[in-house]
């Protein structure tokens, strides 16, 4: 009995050493305003916006092949709560990474394309549905580690999955659209079309 009791006091120690790394909320916070310098009234916005959407596309992509991972998880019946563990703080790095994306995105959204602006308004959207579902996965999982199999768990991680690469994609739009709107300007200038038509 002494032994199976280490045994469970071990496993909980564990358990207490990835809550605090999973407790934190991911979310998208309220977005300070930065300081006006002389920069800033020279600064490209429009290109940094494209630059973040590249950012977020990419932290998008990662966590869907962390969550990808974690639904392959379910046709092996040995893996420990700690594999869950790790990819869920993974996917939560992620998810906090386009948060801070997304702050920035909406800092400088004032100053961005129109086209700029709706992509920034459905990112804001679609990263903020994924920081909620992230973070009642990361609640499951601090509450239920021996029992992750149960649907309601198994419904986070298809949902983070899918929300991944929903985002995946319609950032990928973003992303597209910055890399042939120079184009679409500069044959609109050579072919003597007004910018208003």
């Amino acid at each position: 009995m002494i032994g199976k009791g280490l045994v469970t006091s071990v496993c909980f120690s564990a358990a207490l050493a990835l809550v605090p790394a999973l407790s934190a909320s991911a979310a998208v916070r309220e977005c300070p305003a930065g300081k006006v310098t002389a920069a800033s009234y020279t600064w490209n916005f429009r290109q940094e916006a494209n630059g973040v959407f590249k950012d977020v596309q990419a932290d998008a992509w990662r966590a869907r092949n962390h969550a990808d991972r974690m639904k392959s998880f379910a046709d092996d019946a040995d893996l420990g709560w700690q594999a869950y563990g790790n990819q869920l703080t993974q996917v939560k790095s992620a998810v906090d990474d386009m948060g801070k994306d997304v702050c920035r995105l909406e800092s400088i959204r004032r100053a961005l394309a129109p086209w700029q602006k709706h992509s920034v308004d459905r990112i804001a959207t679609e990263v903020t549905l994924m920081a909620d579902n992230t973070q009642d996965a990361i609640v499951f999982f601090n509450h239920h580690q021996g029992t992750l199999w149960r649907p309601k768990f198994e419904t986070y991680v298809d949902n983070l999955y899918t929300q991944a690469d929903d985002l995946t994609h319609s950032v990928g739009h973003a992303v597209q659209m910055a890399k042939v709107g120079p184009e679409y300007r500069e044959l609109r200038h050579d072919m003597g079309v007004k910018a208003s038509s």
